[in-house]
């Protein structure tokens, strides 16, 4: 999925450092989009009543 979403696979790098920068920040942003998909997936939770103000 992050190869075809977010690139992976058009990473042409020549050293170590820059192929390992690349791949952190695709997976990073594979993480935070798992997220924002699983959150707007899920049902949402019902509401819970108002609690009545406490006067003194």
């Amino acid at each position: 999925t992050a190869k075809n979403e977010l690139g992976l696979d058009h990473n042409e790098t020549r050293s170590w450092h820059g192929w390992h920068r690349h791949v952190s920040l695709v997976l990073l942003a594979f993480a935070m989009m798992a997220v924002v998909r699983y959150r707007a997936n899920n049902i949402t939770p019902p509401k819970r009543p108002k609690m009545p103000a406490i006067r003194s």
